[in-house]
C-alpha cells in the first residue's frame, strides 16, 4: 500500500463506505491528536458481495476522501469522516459497474455521495478499536460500525519514518438502504473494507 502523510484537504466532511478507513496503532510516545487526510491515491476502499451463497465479488470506489483524527495515547477519542462518490464504482465483471450505479443499486445520478461520520467506541485499544456512527446512502441513514486494526507496524528504510498499515471492515444490509434487486442471486450482506498506510512519525 502507498504511504501517506497529510495528503490533501478533505473536499467535504461527512461520511461514506466504505470504509472508510479506521486504524489501530502500536504504543507511541506521548503526543497530541493528529489529523490524517487521505483519498484513493493513498488508500483503498472496497466492497465485497456474496453470490449464490458460494461466490464472492469485489469492487472498488475510485474517488473518496477521508479525514481521521487520532491521538495514539487515547484511541477512545478517535473520529473519522468519509465521503464517497458513488459514481466512481469500478468492478471487474463486465457491466457490473453500470448496474451498481443504476437506480436499482446506488442510484448515483440522484444520490452522488455516500457519507460516514464515526467516533471510537469505549473500551478500544490502539491495536484494535471500533468506529461507530451514521452511514448515509441513497437518502437513507443507518447505524454503522467499522472494526479498525493495526495490520503492520514498520519503519521506512529510505526515510526512517514510522509507518503503520491499517485496515478497517464493516458490514451493511443493502436492503436497509433500499437496494433490494436480485436478492436471490446476490446476498443482502455486503462488506466494506478500507486499507491505508499512515506516516505517524
Amino acid at each position: 500500500m502507498p504511504d501517506v502523510t497529510n495528503a490533501r484537504p478533505i473536499r467535504r466532511r461527512a461520511l461514506a463506505g466504505a470504509v472508510l478507513p479506521l486504524i489501530g496503532l502500536a504504543p507511541l510516545p506521548a503526543r497530541a491528536a493528529r489529523v490524517f487526510r487521505f483519498d484513493q491515491r493513498q488508500g483503498r476502499l472496497e466492497f465485497i458481495a456474496r453470490h449464490l451463497q458460494v461466490l464472492t465479488s469485489t469492487g472498488q470506489f475510485s474517488r473518496f476522501d477521508c479525514e481521521l483524527i487520532l491521538d495514539p495515547q487515547r484511541p477512545e477519542t478517535a473520529r473519522v469522516a468519509v465521503q464517497v462518490e458513488t459514481a466512481s464504482i469500478t468492478h471487474a465483471y463486465p457491466g457490473a459497474a453500470d448496474l451498481l450505479r443504476s437506480p436499482a443499486y446506488f442510484y448515483a445520478e440522484r444520490w452522488p455521495l455516500a457519507q460516514f461520520s464515526g467516533r471510537a467506541a469505549p473500551g478500544g485499544r490502539i491495536e484494535a478499536f471500533d468506529l461507530a456512527g451514521p452511514l448515509e446512502m441513497r437518502g437513507v441513514t443507518q447505524p454503522f460500525t467499522l472494526q479498525a486494526k493495526l495490520a503492520r507496524w514498520r519503519r521506512d528504510a529510505a526515510t526512517g519514518a514510522e509507518i503503520v498499515d491499517c485496515t478497517a471492515r464493516g458490514e451493511i444490509s443493502r436492503a436497509a438502504f433500499g437496494m433490494v434487486s436480485d436478492m436471490a442471486a446476490t446476498g443482502d450482506r455486503v462488506q466494506l473494507a478500507v486499507s491505508v498506510s499512515l506516516v505517524i512519525g
